[in-house]
């Protein structure tokens, strides 16, 4: 009878609620306030929930007892109540006071962004502002130090970059990368971090590391938004998602989808005069239209479970699904006594998995002990059609071309890593990990051609590659700071075992190294206006799997993109020496050497006719040059950014149609970011930016690409305290990004001219729900090289 007693008192405790309203002086309801009830005795959260529009609260299932009653929202002083709970509890009416001191300050920081130079990085706060209503994609083109043209990354003239989200990895490059970032909602996103040179705990691979930093939550409860975008290109295209993210004391979830529908429009022109015996022989003029519709689903989720204090541990995955990808692309080309026309339709479909287990144990002295488990399954597919008419002289039709292609891509990866961090005495931070991969990749294409009325398989251009990969590596890195001195060192050692085989030619390619990467960055601060700093790193670049696959994708008949099975890993030195003045403005020197770089060169064959881009190792690339950067406030509403670069780059190649001779192509160009933030409205809810970008003429390999410029604007607009947000973003408004890229040497004469589908304009709208202070704990991939390599996409492609 006792026990049942004691059920029935237990029952009716958990209906017991405590209520009441929140307004603020002016008698304005408040809602999304935090309301708490804390343990007397430790502190400890028992029960929350959040106010309602009308600022009306329920806390329910509270046990009868004794608790501490706290009413919190931004910009008002914490409201604190001793309150003793014996049964349903309606309270008086809670009126809020504002803190002005604490409310201006937030505003300033969360409207504006702010900036921060390292002696090894650049780190980029804009959460909150107009730049995170868009995509990830569309911050890392506001973000200083990161070049955005045509969707193509690169930092300091380098593509070869690791990217992470909270210090996870994300291993997608070409089209799968960019989809990735520009179907991913930034409104979390709380900083960037442009990393130059990286440490011996990151892996060797990657010239740079850009690390985005989604904000953390410290609130327990639920959040979430709907949001919607729609862009006007030469097309229309439409992006739609939802983010939902819970945290208990133990338990957080997060969860994300998006779908979106795209169609772009590029158009190529391209001139080749064929040289024989130092005279022009022939010459091609070719026109290419290509239009691209997509479909694509994007979905993550994250679960990490806090055992205790010490011990974490995290589930993530993120899924990228393209059923539909079609590409119709018309090319005319007209010579001198002939022309044909090509049509080339592509059928596409992609599967992207990956999946990651974290284990986190931090001992009491701050020792941190990590595992993580990783995996992916990649697979692609693409059927291609072309079809080519020829004509005479006189533009009659003189025969037909017909043939296809049907080829997939599959790429297993699993990885194993293990990490400790521990500081010694005299305040030293010691770290130490391993890490193993292994990496199973397997191409084939079978193509075929249409003869006598029945299409015949094409055997020379038909086959499988079968590309295996073992990866070991090793890494111990030390860090001291003390009064004004900053200095790390690292060391990374990794062993390389690969075997490529080709089924059509019997071919294989196997080869193993082991290679050893030192890190080292010196800073020295002499007041707080003068500091100084020296950095080191020795890097590789290996080369993506679908480069490394020898078979060819045709643009026409006679143009087409082949991989190279060959490619050998490239290795660079990055050495810099950098100057900050007052915190504001950053001065640096760069001297980058490159051993076997990698880079699409254009080779025409002028007994033949065809065009070949192909993806080759040069000799060596010196690159050196001078960078100049600051982040100013102007006034309290106005604050600007002004990155320029002064570079020198030389490219030694092998002339292949020409001799196999070895030349060089080099060029002094110059670079320039000059970008403006503003917030307007006094409570700040209202802010935008202007931003100018120039290239002055550069080099690629034996390419010399003409100067672009681009001008963007995007301003945000926020509502009920958040609630709804609406945006607009405006991309290169005068359609100043079209280039010419030229190979003209030896034997060589060819020109291409690009029109990409950069001028758009964007409008979004945003609805925030449930404890809209929650912020996420959003976690992308995990920290894996080898997923970086997965897909390889010509800029021509």
């Amino acid at each position: 009878m006792f026990l049942t007693f004691l059920c029935s008192s237990a029952c009716f405790s958990q209906d017991i609620q405590v209520s009441g309203f929140i307004k603020n002086a002016q008698n304005l309801p408040i809602d999304f306030a935090n309301v708490i009830l804390t343990n007397t005795d430790d502190a400890t959260i028992v029960h929350g929930a959040t106010s309602q529009d009308d600022g009306h609260y329920v806390l329910k299932n509270v046990a009868l007892g004794s608790y501490i009653l706290e009413i919190s929202f931004i910009g008002y002083t914490t409201y604190k109540y001793n309150l003793k709970v014996d049964g349903d509890t309606k309270l008086d009416l809670v009126v809020l006071q504002e803190s002005t001191e604490e409310l201006d300050t937030i505003n300033i920081i969360a409207k504006k962004p702010t900036f921060k130079k390292q002696s090894d990085r650049i780190i980029f706060n804009i959460e909150k502002t107009s730049l995170t209503e868009g995509s990830v994609m569309d911050v890392l083109k506001s973000t200083p130090g990161i070049l955005v043209m045509n969707d193509e990354i690169s930092v300091r003239n380098s593509s070869n970059i690791i990217y992470l989200i909270n210090n996870k990895r994300v291993h997608l490059t070409g089209e799968d990368l960019q989809q990735l970032l520009a179907g991913t909602d930034a409104s979390h996103v709380e900083s960037v971090e442009v990393v130059t040179n990286p440490s011996a705990k990151y892996d060797a691979e990657g010239a740079a590391v850009i690390n985005i930093n989604m904000s953390k939550n410290l609130i327990t409860g639920y959040n979430g938004s709907l949001y919607a975008n729609y862009t006007q290109g030469i097309y229309p295209r439409f992006n739609a998602g939802m983010n939902h993210f819970y945290k208990t004391k133990k338990l957080d979830i997060f969860a994300n989808y998006s779908y979106g529908e795209s169609e772009l429009e590029i158009y190529n022109r391209s001139d080749v005069n064929f040289i024989e015996d130092n005279t022009i022989v022939g010459t091609w003029r070719s026109e290419n239209d290509r239009n691209t519709k997509s479909k694509s689903h994007n979905a993550n989720a994250n679960v990490d479970y806090a055992f205790n204090s010490a011990n974490v541990l995290s589930f993530s995955t993120n899924v990228n699904v393209t059923p539909y990808w079609k590409r119709e692309g018309y090319m005319e080309t007209e010579a001198v006594d002939s022309s044909f026309s090509s049509m080339n339709n592509m059928d596409d479909s992609k599967v992207n998995v990956a999946a990651n287990l974290n284990y986190v144990n931090t001992s009491k002295s701050g020792d941190v002990f990590s595992v993580n488990l990783h995996h992916t399954n990649y697979d692609y597919d693409r059927y291609q059609d072309i079809n080519s008419m020829y004509f005479d002289e006189n533009d009659q039709f003189s025969r037909q071309n017909i043939f296809n292609s049907m080829s997939d891509q599959n790429t297993k990866i699993f990885s194993a890593q293990a990490d400790y961090s521990m500081s010694l005495e005299h305040d030293i931070d010691f770290d130490f990990g391993i890490k193993s991969s292994l990496i199973d990749s397997k191409s084939s294409l079978d193509q075929y051609y249409l003869k006598d009325n029945k299409y015949w398989n094409d055997d020379e251009n038909s086959g499988v590659f079968d590309y295996n990969e073992m990866n070991y590596a090793g890494y111990i890195s030390m860090s001291k700071a003390w009064e004004t001195w900053q200095v790390s060192a690292g060391l990374r050692g990794e062993y390389t075992d690969i075997e490529g085989k080709v089924s059509s030619t019997n071919n294989s390619n196997s080869f193993d190294y082991f290679k050893l990467f030192p890190t080292f960055n010196v800073s020295k601060e002499f007041n707080e206006n003068h500091s100084l700093g020296l950095s080191y790193g020795k890097r590789i670049e290996r080369p993506t799997y679908s480069s490394l696959n020898p078979f060819k994708y045709y643009f026409n008949d006679y143009i087409y993109l082949q991989g190279n099975s060959n490619l050998q890993p490239t290795i660079s030195h990055l050495s810099t020496l950098s100057y900050t003045l007052k915190g504001t403005y950053t001065f640096e020197l760069y001297y980058r050497y490159e051993k076997d770089p990698t880079s699409e060169l254009v080779f025409q064959d002028n007994t033949s006719n065809e065009i070949v881009y192909k993806p080759t190792n040069m000799e060596k690339s010196i690159d050196y040059g001078f960078d100049f950067l600051t982040f100013k406030p102007i006034t309290d509403f106005w604050s600007v950014y002004f990155v320029n670069s002064i570079f020198h780059t030389r490219d030694y190649f092998k002339a292949a149609q020409s001799g196999n001779s070895t030349e060089y192509n080099e060029t002094w160009s110059v670079y320039s970011n000059f970008m403006n933030f503003f917030t307007f409205l006094e409570d700040r809810s209202f802010s935008g930016e202007i931003s100018l970008l120039y290239m002055a003429p550069m080099i690629n390999g034996s390419s010399n690409v003409s100067s672009r410029t681009q001008v963007d604007l995007g301003i945000k607009k926020s509502f009920k305290n958040g609630k709804w947000v609406a945006s607009l973003k405006a991309s290169d408004i005068f359609r100043t990004t079209d280039f010419t890229v030229k190979n003209k040497y030896l034997n060589q004469d060819n020109q291409y001219y690009g029109r990409f589908d950069n001028q758009w304009f964007r409008v979004g709208l945003r609805y925030n729900f449930g404890n809209t202070r929650l912020t996420t704990n959003e976690k992308e991939d995990t920290e894996l090289n080898e997923r970086n390599r997965l897909n390889y996409e010509s800029s021509h492609n």
